[in-house]
């Protein structure tokens, strides 16, 4: 088994939430005025909403 690191926070803590109440993930989709802001995914990386061509999506940074 891998040690526990205290650096990241534990999956599920997430600042931005969808809809739903759902933690994002890196390659979702994000909303227009996510655009520039940026969350914990569900996982616990640290992601941005960028655009993607037309669309705007969650990527790690």
């Amino acid at each position: 088994m891998r040690p526990a690191t205290t650096s990241a926070p534990k999956p599920g803590v997430c600042e931005i939430v969808s809809n739903a109440g759902n933690c994002y993930n890196d390659g979702q989709f994000c909303r227009k005025a996510d655009l520039g802001r940026s969350t914990h995914a569900g996982n616990g990386e640290w992601i941005t909403c960028v655009r993607d061509g037309d669309r705007y999506r969650w990527d790690v940074v």
